[in-house]
């Protein structure tokens, strides 16, 4: 093989699928036949978060859904257009795996010596083009690296800090991106940032769900080898990838009371309708949920932001007009009471409600007896499930008394709507006009 030095740029034809691809990769001029790589198509589940823009990527998968597949196709795509591309895993044998398919995709181009390879340390190097394999069980091994591609592969069981502390810094330089694939492990930190995912509204985030039945190339035989000894927790929760409830949930049975129908109005004629509305504060949305009494059914909902609050009042006056709500619980916090007054001087049935260390835990108690009990039926929304899902419970350790939050990073505006609106249904009669 001959190279001639009179040029900083390296360029070769690479075949991929039958396509004719030519790529400026490297530091000299190779004159060199067209190269061949066989890289694994997606399947249809993959190419729907392989193909999204945005920066952050997350993949909540079951077993042999292709997660790591997935991540060697990426690793191999980033490296061919010169990027630094650096994969993680918290064990060594999802590491391995991992490396031997990417340096199998990219057999053509090390046998060649156009790529260079080292399994020791599990790097591949080409020019710009740069991938490493790191086992990352501790976060701190990943320190001192940057990226333009980060992969954490079974993020849910790494430590936290591997994103949070050190990963979010490698991506700084070059507006890198961030891939995340993992089988759910209860609802600790992954379950956490999938919920971020699902609220973000800047297109920063994208995200996925896929079970082991997502995967073509699974057969039934397979599976059934897999699921024989499970239990029925673990195959929700390895198979379909469901995030089961931590032991200190707040609310459980939440799948069972997610049924309730899209309806109208005049299915509701002389009904009791009800309504509870949370007020976003600053980077929080405002959120109202419509239920009727008669049915134990929630009708309707909405969720905003960025909206004048001008706008924000005559929304919610049109939306509780539409459905004849007869009283509404609002809560009063720091731009509360504006709107509260607002929507009074307009005319409608509303209720205050002063959200206090001790007004608070009956009104989330209250919720979470109703979806204990399945008393209510609620809408399935993705991102209005998620936060019921993620809400915490703590514990004082002096006082023994238990306070409700959203996590960290995550909201809670939906969680409190849909609590003052079954809190007026169940605990208020007597405000129903």
């Amino acid at each position: 093989m001959q190279l001639a030095q009179t040029r900083a740029v390296s360029r070769f034809a690479l075949e991929i699928d039958n396509i004719q691809i030519r790529y400026i990769i490297g530091y000299r001029m190779l004159a060199s036949p067209d190269i061949k790589l066989s890289l694994p198509h997606w399947t249809p589940k993959q190419a729907l978060i392989a193909n999204n823009p945005a920066k952050r990527k997350i993949l909540v998968a079951g077993r042999r859904f292709g997660k790591t597949t997935l991540f060697s196709r990426v690793a191999c795509d980033a490296f061919l257009q010169g990027k630094r591309v650096l994969e993680a895993a918290p064990v060594a044998k999802q590491t391995n795996a991992f490396w031997t398919r990417t340096k199998r995709y990219l057999r053509p181009l090390t046998d060649r010596g156009i790529a260079k390879k080292w399994d020791t340390d599990r790097v591949i190097e080409m020019g710009a083009g740069h991938i490493q394999a790191q086992t990352a069980f501790d976060a701190d091994t990943l320190r001192g690296d940057w990226a333009d591609v980060l992969l954490l592969d079974e993020y849910s069981f790494m430590d936290e800090s591997a994103w949070t502390v050190v990963g979010a810094p490698m991506l700084l330089d070059k507006d890198g991106e961030a891939w995340f694939a993992f089988t759910p492990n209860r609802r600790n930190h992954a379950f956490r940032l999938y919920n971020q995912a699902v609220a973000d509204e800047s297109n920063t985030w994208a995200y996925i769900h896929g079970t082991s039945y997502d995967n073509p190339y699974l057969s039934p035989e397979a599976l059934t080898n897999i699921t024989s000894d499970m239990t029925e927790d673990m195959i929700q929760q390895e198979i379909m990838a469901v995030f089961l409830e931590d032991q200190g949930a707040v609310f459980r049975n939440i799948t069972a009371c997610m049924n309730a129908p899209e309806t109208t109005p005049e299915e509701h004629q002389g009904h009791s309708i009800v309504a509870g509305l949370d007020w976003g504060k600053q980077n929080d949305s405002t959120a109202t949920s419509i239920g009727c009494i008669d049915c134990k059914k929630e009708i309707a909902r909405d969720r905003f932001n960025k909206i004048d609050y001008h706008f924000q009042y005559k929304r919610i006056e049109e939306l509780w007009r539409h459905w004849g709500v007869c009283n509404a619980l609002v809560e009063l916090n720091s731009i509360g009471e504006p709107g509260f007054e607002a929507l009074e001087r307009a005319g409608l049935p509303v209720t205050a409600f002063d959200t206090t260390a001790v007004s608070k835990p009956p009104l989330i108690e209250n919720l979470s007896l109703v979806f204990q009990r399945a008393e209510w039926q609620f809408q399935p929304d993705r991102l209005w499930t998620a936060e019921i899902e993620a809400y915490e419970r703590k514990v004082n350790p002096n006082t023994g008394r238990s306070s409700y939050s959203a996590p960290e990073g995550c909201h809670d505006d939906t969680v409190i709507a849909r609590a003052l609106m079954t809190w007026i249904g169940a605990n208020r009669p007597w405000l129903i006009a």
